[in-house]
């Protein structure tokens, strides 16, 4: 019996990794067939019959590059792996569902996609393009308390007028009005939209993953009760569920932290799958058919209708060509539309914001942008394994749970800027905490400018 499991579940077994990718594909096109597809198509959502061919190509090019994965080696293992079943998957998929595709451009798409996952899921297990880097003077606690307190005053100074509670479970209409009010009322307030997404994205999980360390309770109470201020000034419900996901994530890996590293791959992909047929056989109940909208359109397919809205959509109009940054588009004044993009892409008035590789990649430049993100990504990969040696692979892994969230469903650009990811890197690379755990390993120290090399000291 424990054989059969280490085969199912280890990441280092071909057979199970090949079971796990094959099971998940094909609930994957059994559901966007007979749930997205049959419900929603006048959305404008395409599923054309795959032949056996197509159907076989389909399962290698989403399957191979899975083969590669080794576990939770390293950071990046943990951000590859989610865009491999959220992203790389549903997008492989469109391409052989939707129609008026053509197959030159079909295998342009999908060889380019499968070339970068290959390359991704290999980033961290034996090779990195950087030497371990690590910025002096360090930043203590203490100053990143202080930092955090002034941001957080700061904001709430700013949102003050707009800042709501709510109960999100009976009172959503409500959330949704204050929210749209809220979403008004932020224009012009650039540079508190900025703090907001590095309090969110940065300095709370940081500080809080170094409070549960510390086993310090008041300070833990305190970056959840920050949290729920953040949450009364945007009414987003993932603000308020993120640090209790935090929290609890944190909690679930200390049980077995290597076992984790190992077996994360098959727990998700298998508990997917259950949770996907358990709601598909709910669909003729309201309420099942409404949480099973929730699950499939938001979660496990978005990325799928998605990217369809965005293939047929620049098929007849101009790519951005990263217009679409307002830091670009402040110096270019090229961007093409009078909407947001993913206002501009959407069905109806939906806002269809999508995973990087669709709005820094496909919406920025087709192909050619596609590749000029995931190059970028390649180096962003390599250059957050390269600052996180002196940490505990499992307390980053938390820390970097609101960056998932959004590296799956934004612009690359807007994750780092906006949301956080910059202020997180820079937090990683120059503090002294309690998250600290020191290698001894050649390290690239940088003092002033100017980088040299010396052995780090335990």
């Amino acid at each position: 019996m424990k054989n059969i499991l280490h085969i199912l579940f280890d990441s280092h077994s071909i057979l199970g990794k090949l079971l796990c990718g094959l099971i998940y594909c094909l609930v994957y096109d059994y559901i966007f067939k007979n749930f997205i597809h049959y419900n929603f198509y006048y959305m404008g959502i395409d599923y054309i019959e795959m032949n056996p061919l197509q159907y076989f190509l389909w399962l290698v090019l989403s399957i191979v590059p899975f083969l590669s994965y080794k576990g939770v080696e390293e950071i990046s293992s943990f951000f590859v792996f989610f865009l491999y079943i959220f992203v790389y998957i549903p997008f492989i998929h469109t391409l052989f569902v939707i129609s008026g595709m053509e197959t030159f451009t079909t295998c342009c798409y999908a060889l380019v996609m499968f070339a970068f996952f290959v390359v991704y899921f290999k980033t961290g297990t034996n090779w990195c393009i950087f030497k371990n880097l690590a910025l002096r003077p360090s930043i203590s606690l203490k100053a990143i308390e202080i930092i955090t307190f002034l941001l957080t005053a700061i904001f709430i100074i700013a949102r003050r007028d707009s800042l709501h509670f709510v109960n999100i479970f009976t009172q959503s209409d409500l959330m949704y009005e204050f929210r749209a009010e809220n979403a008004e009322s932020i224009e012009g307030l650039g540079l508190i939209n900025y703090v907001k997404g590095w309090l969110y994205g940065a300095f709370y999980p940081f500080l809080l993953v170094c409070y549960i360390k510390q086993k310090k309770r008041i300070g833990s109470i305190s970056i959840l009760f920050c949290y729920i201020l953040l949450f009364m000034a945007d009414m987003q419900k993932l603000t308020f569920f993120t640090p209790f996901f935090m929290i609890a994530f944190y909690f679930l890996i200390r049980i077995r932290e290597k076992a984790f590293s190992h077996k994360m791959h098959a727990i998700i992909i298998y508990f997917i799958i259950t949770v996907s047929i358990i709601l598909f056989t709910l669909k003729d109940n309201t309420l099942g058919f409404i949480i099973g909208s929730m699950f499939f359109l938001r979660t496990t397919c978005v990325a799928g209708w998605l990217s369809q809205f965005y293939l047929h959509f620049f098929v007849d109009n101009p790519y951005t060509y990263y217009s679409h940054i307002n830091i670009v588009n402040a110096f270019t004044g090229a961007y093409p539309y009078n909407v947001p993009l993913g206002v501009a892409v959407s069905y109806g008035n939906q806002n269809a914001n999508a995973n990087f590789f669709l709005t820094d990649g496909l919406a920025a430049g087709g192909i050619i942008g596609i590749i000029i993100i995931g190059i970028i990504f390649f180096i962003l990969l390599h250059f957050m394994n390269a600052i996180s040696y002196r940490y505990k692979k499992t307390d980053l892994l938390i820390v970097f749970l609101p960056t998932l969230s959004y590296i799956l469903n934004t612009s690359l650009f807007t994750t780092m800027l906006s949301n956080g990811l910059l202020a997180l890197v820079l937090l990683l690379i120059s503090s002294e905490s309690p998250l600290n755990d020191m290698k001894t390993e050649e390290t690239v120290t940088i003092k002033s400018g100017t980088a040299n090399e010396k052995e780090s000291q335990e």
